[in-house]
């Protein structure tokens, strides 16, 4: 099994197209065009054996305390048949190293105690839970 992660950059629209499977709802061809043409959203996509096996979202946060920056783990996913075999590891370390070149101090990513996997996933790869007392709200804006 030969595992690779990338970045995906303006001209790998089709790649994320023809990955739709690994996402909650298939990709807008304009959101995905726009989203990799921004040079501080980054979409990272692991291939087992050439395959698209995988996902991680992560968006740059900027600061007004200083010129580091914050990396947020908006959303990762595994194809079912590749879970359990480095993938979301290797797509999270891939993300770290990305975020140190970036300047980013600091990667999080909020999840909720009904996904025991994510919870051990982030638990495993490094991530520090924070506490019990991290509350999030929502705006719709619609």
């Amino acid at each position: 099994m030969t595992l690779t992660v990338r970045r995906l950059t303006t001209g790998d629209e089709a790649t994320v197209l023809a990955a739709a499977h690994l996402f909650d709802d298939p990709p807008v061809p304009e959101a995905v065009a726009d989203l990799l043409a921004s040079p501080s959203d980054h979409l990272l996509m692991a291939f087992v054996d050439g395959r698209p096996a995988g996902f991680a979202l992560a968006h740059e946060l900027r600061r007004t305390d200083g010129l580091s920056r914050e990396l947020f783990l908006y959303e990762i996913g595994t194809d079912e048949a590749f879970q359990r075999r480095g993938v979301a590891r290797a797509l999270i370390d891939a993300l770290k190293t990305l975020g140190r070149t970036r300047n980013s101090h600091l990667m999080f990513v909020l999840t909720h105690n009904s996904t025991p996997a994510a919870v051990a996933l982030y638990a495993a790869t490094g991530g520090v839970r924070e506490g019990e007392d991290v509350v999030l709200f929502d705006y719709s804006l619609e």
